[in-house]
């Protein structure tokens, strides 16, 4: 029977799942075909290139530290998924799987019988015209192209952060940042353009581009912001330490070219903080402020919030949803830098846009701190109605927020749930509480990493075609900052009729809800938005979850087998996921 192939994707990934309906005997592994029409230039078709080669086999040196890689069809693919990073937004693609064999002669050779049939063409890129557009950007910083690029450039992780805004680093700037800093700079662009507005609560502001976009519209920007993270000094009072400005030179910056921003407002640190990352972009018709769009997400406007974290940022073409974060602008503007009564009370009510029908398109915004911690039994609430399964990304959670009931779920063995944690709360020994299988050595010993927390591939530790020493999540906390996945979003049942999509400045936290600024927004309906996210979140997970593995087993990796016997196993412990992914 021929493979059974899906593909998935998003503005910058494509995601391929495949089943066979039983093992094929001599498969060595999967050869992926590929038909990619870019922008402006023919179709090409081309094999996917894999970097792990069989077993025992010896490699060639490789003096400028490059590593190796071959066609699949000559180093064949041993799983059921994958996904294609080469691939950009504007390509169009198409993907044919096909087993490898090995013949009397012993040379591998195309199972065109066993072969899937040529998958649909897809588009990679935001929907025009669509309510909802995510965009990611490329922040693996504990990575096998980052160990090079260091190696390379013979600098630390350190002295890199510290040369993001040289105009040396332009390149690795633009390839981490991807098409969320593009698309975040735009709104800048088009407001200016349009002689337009701007109004954006903010807990970051150190990025030398979206700084001078700011600067740029002048008295056109509108900007409540934060004083950051301020930790009190020995002896300090709170109150002292909470007249510290982390943003002072942005603030400056701004003061200067005549911007909307207040000297000392919100000035919530040390303690809550005002953690907000959004704007709304308005046109001016009269003497009316008229909304047109809304940005939330987790990406702080800082070089790490674009290269080196996790993140993601969501444009709302919805006048409504812009009018109710223009409102909640406004009443932090006015709460100053306290939590006065009003602000509370509206944080605590949810704000509906949208039919309540089920299958129908429609969110509700919610802002923090609340009383009551209403908005996280919201969350809880939409977690729990997963039938098919939850996927997520979080940055430090806590145990008592989100993540407990996460957690929880995923001990029903009808429920497929995985995601990515920055920070574990009780470390790395949480991802033995939750149960998924990774597959490895001859007993194929069941490993629990469904839940991972971000590391690092040791030197040696893995027989990678010229693998290079990469960051460990210490050496990442100590050179670079806390924060590996930075963004805080949760998608339950993105392949059933109603899927649920909750993204933004919240981290799921119980200090999120009861102590700081914050937003999210709970999309139901939406299942391009939902795929969306769901092949983000994959690619986070399938990123890392080979690092926690070589981290659990603290053996290396020898490559591919070289005999059929490697399906059965890999095929069993892949069936979950592929009936989760529909294939």
């Amino acid at each position: 029977m021929p493979v059974n192939l899906r593909v998935l994707v998003n503005e910058d990934d494509a995601l391929l799942y495949w089943r066979i309906k039983a093992p094929i005997q001599g498969c060595r592994g999967f050869a992926i075909q590929r038909r990619i029409t870019r922008p402006g230039q023919a179709a090409v078709e081309d094999f996917l290139l894999n970097r792990t080669g069989f077993e025992n086999q010896p490699l060639p040196p490789d003096p400028k530290g490059q590593g190796f890689s071959k066609p699949s069809t000559a180093w064949p693919f041993q799983r059921f998924s994958w996904t294609d990073h080469d691939a950009n937004t504007g390509d169009a693609v198409q993907y044919r799987v096909i087993p490898m064999i090995r013949n009397k002669q012993g040379a591998l050779e195309q199972t065109e019988a066993e072969a899937s049939a040529w998958s649909q063409s897809r588009k990679l890129g935001v929907i025009p015209g669509a309510t909802f557009q995510p965009f990611f950007n490329r922040g693996f910083v504990i990575s096998q192209f980052m160990a090079r690029f260091l190696k390379e450039q013979n600098i630390s992780a350190k002295e890199f952060k510290n040369k993001l805004n040289d105009q040396t680093e332009k390149q690795i700037r633009a390839f981490l940042s991807g098409d969320l800093r593009i698309a975040l700079l735009d709104q800048l662009r088009i407001a200016d353009e349009e002689n337009g507005e701007i109004y954006a609560a903010l807990f970051e502001l150190s990025d030398p581009e979206l700084i001078a976009g700011l600067v740029k519209l002048g008295k056109r920007a509108h900007v409540v912001l934060a004083n950051g993270s301020i930790t009190a000094k020995k002896g300090e009072s709170a109150a002292d330490a909470r007249k510290r400005d982390e943003n002072e030179t942005a603030r400056k910056a701004l003061t200067k070219a005549g911007v909307d921003v207040e000297i000392t407002n919100r000035f919530l640190s040390p303690g809550p903080l005002g953690h907000n990352k959004f704007l709304v972009r308005t046109v001016k018709k009269g003497k009316d402020v008229v909304p047109q769009i809304a940005w939330t997400g987790s990406t702080n406007w800082a070089p790490t919030g674009l290269c080196t974290q996790v993140n993601n940022g969501l444009l709302i073409n919805d006048a409504g949803i812009a009018k109710i974060y223009l409102d909640q602008w406004a009443r932090l503007r006015k709460a100053k830098s306290a939590f006065p009564p009003f602000l509370l009370d509206s944080n605590s009510q949810p704000k509906p846009v949208g039919a309540a029908t089920p299958g129908s398109i429609r969110s509700t915004v919610w802002f923090t701190r609340t009383n009551k911690g209403v908005d996280m039994t919201a969350l809880t609430a939409a977690v729990e109605k997963a039938k098919q399964g939850v996927l997520f990304l979080m940055f430090m959670p806590g145990g008592a927020g989100l993540f407990s009931t996460v957690a929880k779920l995923s001990g029903n063995s009808n429920l497929y749930v995985r995601g990515v944690v920055s920070e574990l709360p009780n470390g790395r020994g949480d991802e033995s509480a939750v149960d998924v299988n990774l597959v490895d050595g001859p007993k194929h010993t069941p490993l629990h990493l469904d839940i991972i927390q971000p590391e690092g591939v040791k030197h040696g530790m893995a027989k990678f075609a010229g693998d290079v020493a990469e960051l460990s999540h210490k050496d990442f906390i100590g050179q670079v900052g806390h924060a590996i996945i930075h963004s805080k979003v949760v998608v339950v049942d993105p392949f059933s009729d109603d899927p649920t999509v909750i993204t933004g400045s919240h981290n799921f936290s119980t200090s999120a809800s009861q102590k700081n600024d914050e937003n999210f927004v709970i999309i139901q309906g939406d299942r391009q938005l939902a795929e969306a996210y769901a092949v983000n979140i994959e690619g986070a997970y399938a990123h890392y979850r080979f690092r926690a593995f070589l981290a659990q087993t603290d053996k290396p990796f020898n490559g591919l087998k070289d005999n059929d016997t490697w399906q059965a196993p890999k095929l069993a412990a892949a069936t979950k996921e592929l009936n989760f992914f529909g294939v």
